[in-house]
């Protein structure tokens, strides 16, 4: 593949407003931070101003928005990188340097089963192999994994597809045997006349396994969801090349140089994780691949569907420059159990003892692993910098394609560049801008005099600083790399640290040959404007013996993405007054049906008085007279939700006048009507929203529901234009679940305490159904009644005697029962409705949503005050019900109608 010129004018006509810091300079250096927009700050501080975060180890409303907003923070991070939540976790740190450190200290190089050959286990481990351009940190992995290893190996490009040469394993034992020799201290030690490796001490991790004291050995255990308990092991997993030595092996590399910008083939990824690469031929073992993504997804997209490393590592500043410190370790799933984690801290574990060793780590790996509190108002300036890219930019191919543009330009017109005998300017440390898929927006090279002499990059760096150039010099923490385009052997690695030379400062030449070099990088923000000012730069002080040339830039019109096209959803929904005297007759009919239910009940006759779905969740009762079951509850029970424009799923505690938005379904026509008061009503088809429809375009999303994961669809603009004015909240999203989403409960049935798997759950929250008596309602509206007295009204809670429907409707049943005694449906074990079998789950727990009055939005102390003082702690209210089995016969329907006789159960007859 070739070139691809895409140059976005728009950035011109909009980078004065949204980068005005950039006024007057010229500002080049992307790698090491890009720069934040204006909007993209004002975005979050109106958010900050809006919203109350609290520590999210807490419990109260404002923690909860906290986790939850993080917990969409981590779907958009999956999301950008086209990763799924089933396949990849997100691990948040301090940055790319902190994901790799992690893994180093954690990742498992043998599997402690016994395999079935023993001789063919090495001792140590497998091997740790990293390329010679990486970054600092990824060198430093090796020092806290050799002591866990038989081998570690540092390859060049061109060593990959050949057998390691046996002297670099011999370096490593070399490496080894000194390690065990050197004292305990922090002083440097360099001999340059020896080949001695000389570095830092290494942690001796794993010494304490390895002692035959009394210790303890703490056994790290996992508990799933169903409360097992369930060990971690580090087995290398089986999809992987066939191998029976217990050894697993990483190979570590950049996705692209933060040197020169290379961007190495993405294929390797496979090819390192099937064995097939030369230097694997002689280290058995499974293989895994660590990706440090850190420059390459500032400018490039990441497809983790394409290509699936088992780590990746970033810092998310390198991508739109606000937060700092903050970045993401991604994990593959089944990876995942090679990362051992021994230290644990605050909101790491299930529980831990004082006294003795032990503790049980939290069930998913990002709990696990994100120790303490996290930067939780950062994790949420996150979303308004993925935001902020999008909006500005485009998508990340187009920010890939503008910035090659700009690089390509400034690199083509510098190597061009020759002084008044013909000599190059520049010496240009890249393979070439001939393809958008092996080059990024990088360019590094030295300066040269027309004697051929080096210019010392720190007398660059100070020029640039006069014309208000901000560039960066030196090795740029990727000492392999200057090893490899400046040639330097690692003895003169030692004799220039010998010499005094040390990362960092301005000893830019030790005998004539540099020590670093220049580098220029280019940001999604960046013009033709900023490479011309760097190439005007460069000439007016090192060009010799030739007049400064002209650089004409390209003015040709090009694709504009400064405001990306809404969702593609179709345009689907109208907008129309539902008829009021529809309506009108509808209530009046289902009050006349009920009134004649009412008149048969009685305490040994029970009946089915109403029928209600809840089409979103936590908004008004959709109430019926009769209705289909389908396989999760009622059909369209909790199908849809509305999310905040952060993405968190909002409810009447959050926002209380969802009670009085009330959603309509019409069979006979396949629509669904939103009705809000003094608001046009809005009907959505059914069956164009379907997201099993071919024609469905809507934009996938993952939500959480009581801590279950959820897939759900994006129901367009246009119904979230109306959503948002009609509550008042911009960026409000209307979302549908999936129909394929395979969500189940986990309740256990009441007689058997077992739970059952085959339980489909729609949106709410624990269950198919939630079944209210009638009398139990009116038990409780008495008990209120009664303590309604003077000291109520002392404390301004005089409380009007709430009418029974009001109290029926607070508890947002499905199926109301009416007839029997108070409380009777919580020693149910099952119950028919006409020929419906349902069994009973157990209690429902209940929370301030019942002091919401669902008529009018106002919240009041009752009835949860009433109740928590009469029932207990939990306030039990209702009972959770589910289907006995629900049919997979699609001609066969079942349907539930007011007026059904009731038939309870003490005993569970199910088979």
């Amino acid at each position: 593949m070739g070139t691809r010129n895409v140059y976005n004018f728009d950035i011109e006509r909009i980078r004065e407003g949204e980068f005005p810091t950039l006024k007057g300079l010229t500002y080049v250096d992307h790698v090491g931070t890009t720069l934040y927009a204006r909007s993209q700050l004002e975005a979050f501080h109106k958010d900050l101003f809006s919203n109350l975060y609290g520590n999210p180890h807490s419990r109260s409303q404002s923690s909860r928005l906290t986790t939850d907003t993080i917990d969409q923070v981590r779907y958009r991070v999956l999301q950008f990188f086209n990763a799924s939540a089933e396949e990849y976790s997100v691990v948040f740190t301090s940055g790319c340097t902190q994901a790799l450190k992690l893994i180093a200290e954690t990742f498992t190089f043998h599997d402690d089963t016994t395999p079935e050959d023993p001789s063919q286990t090495r001792d140590g481990g497998g091997s740790f192999v990293y390329l010679l351009d990486n970054h600092t940190s990824v060198q430093g992995m090796r020092e806290l994994v050799s002591d866990r290893v038989a081998g570690v190996y540092c390859l060049d490009e061109e060593e990959l597809d050949q057998d390691i040469p046996q002297h670099l394993n011999q370096i490593h034992l070399r490496c080894q045997a000194s390690d065990q020799n050197r004292p305990e201290s922090n002083q440097q030690s360099v001999d340059v006349s020896t080949d001695k490796c000389n570095v830092l001490p290494s942690n001796k991790l794993n010494q304490s396994q390895d002692q035959s004291d009394d210790t303890a050995v703490l056994t790290t255990v996992d508990v799933s969801r169903s409360g097992e308990k369930q060990h971690v092991t580090s087995k290398c997993h089986k999809s992987r090349t066939k191998d029976q030595t217990g050894l697993c092996n990483l190979f570590a590399y950049p996705a692209q140089s933060n040197f020169s910008g290379r961007k190495y083939p993405l294929s390797w990824i496979d090819r390192v994780q099937r064995g097939d690469m030369g230097f694997q031929s002689k280290l058995p073992g499974k293989w895994y691949v660590v990706l440090d993504a850190a420059s390459y997804v500032s400018t490039s997209k990441l497809d983790l569907k394409k290509h699936k490393p088992d780590f990746v590592t970033l810092s998310f500043y390198k991508i739109f420059g606000f937060p700092t410190g903050l970045g993401a370790l991604l994990v593959r799933a089944d990876a995942a159990p090679l990362l051992n984690k021994r230290y644990f801290g605050g909101g790491t574990v299930s529980v831990s003892d004082a006294r003795e060793r032990f503790h049980v780590l939290k069930p998913t790996l990002a709990d696990r692993f994100e120790d303490g509190t996290l930067p939780f108002l950062d994790l949420i300036a996150l979303r308004h910098g993925l935001d902020a890219v999008h909006r500005i930019a485009g998508d990340m191919d187009r920010v890939s394609s503008h910035t090659f543009t700009v690089a390509k330009f400034f690199h083509d017109h510098l190597r061009q560049l020759r002084d008044g005998n013909d000599t190059p300017v520049v010496r240009i440390y890249c393979q070439g801008f001939e393809d958008i898929h092996t080059q990024g927006a990088i360019v590094n090279f030295n300066i040269l005099r027309d004697n051929g002499e080096f210019v010392g990059f720190a007398e660059v760096d100070k020029m640039a600083q006069l014309q208000d150039v901000h560039l960066r010099t030196g090795c740029f923490c990727n000492i392999g790399a200057c090893q490899k385009y400046l040639h330097l052997t690692s003895k003169q690695i030692r004799e220039n640290f010998q010499a005094g030379h040390v990362c960092g400062d301005d000893q830019d030449m030790i005998d004539g040959h540099p020590t670093g070099s220049v580098r220029i990088s280019f940001g999604y923000m960046s013009t033709y404007g900023d490479a011309v000012q760097c190439l005007r730069f460069i000439t007016e002080y090192f060009l010799e013996g030739r007049a400064i040339p002209e650089f004409p830039v390209p003015i040709s019109v090009s694709v504009s993405n400064a405001s990306p096209a809404k969702s593609s959803v179709p345009e689907l929904s109208q907008t129309l007054n539902y008829p009021e005297r529809q309506l009108q007759k509808e209530e009046e009919n289902l009050r006349k049906k009920e009134e004649e239910v009412l008149e048969k009940c009685s305490e040994s006759s029970r009946f089915l008085t109403k029928i209600c779905l809840y089409p979103v969740k936590s908004c008004a009762a959709f109430q019926v007279s009769a209705w289909e079951v389908g396989p999760r509850g009622l059909l369209y029970d909790r199908e849809w939700m509305i999310v905040s424009e952060s993405g968190v799923t909002l409810g009447q505690k959050r926002e209380p006048k969802l009670c009085l938005l009330q959603p309509s379904i019409d069979l006979l026509f396949n629509t669904f009507t939103l009705s809000f008061p003094e608001t046009q009503s809005i009907t959505i088809s059914l069956t164009a929203l379907d997201s099993n429809s071919v024609d469905y375009k809507g934009r996938l999303c993952t939500n959480k529901v009581c801590g279950d994961r959820v897939n759900t669809v994006d129901c367009g603009d246009r119904v979230a234009d109306w959503l948002s004015e009609a509550l008042g909240r911009p960026g409000t999203r209307l979302l549908r679940l999936k129909q394929e989403d395979t969500r189940t409960g986990r309740l256990k049935d009441a007689a058997t305490q077992a739970a059952s798997d085959s339980t489909r759950l729609s949106l709410a929250n624990e269950s198919q159904f939630l079944l209210v008596s009638r009398e139990s309602v009116k038990s409780l509206q008495k008990k209120m009644a009664d303590e309604d007295d003077a000291d109520q009204e002392k404390i301004g809670q005089c409380q009007r005697h709430f009418d029974t429907d009001n109290l029926i409707h607070r508890f947002r049943g499905n199926l109301i029962v009416g007839g029997g005694s108070g409380f009777e449906e919580e020693n149910w074990t099952q119950l028919k409705i006409g020929n419906h079998v349902l069994i009973s789950q157990g209690q429902c727990s209940r929370c301030q949503m019942i002091c919401m009055d669902q008529e009018t939005g106002e919240r009041s102390k009752e009835p949860l005050r009433t109740l928590s003082m009469w029932r207990g702690k939990k306030v039990p209210f209702g009972v959770y019900m589910r289907q006995l089995s629900p049919s997979t016969d699609s001609s066969s329907i079942t349907i539930l109608r007011v007026g059904d006789q009731v038939v309870p159960e003490t005993e569970s007859k199910e088979t």
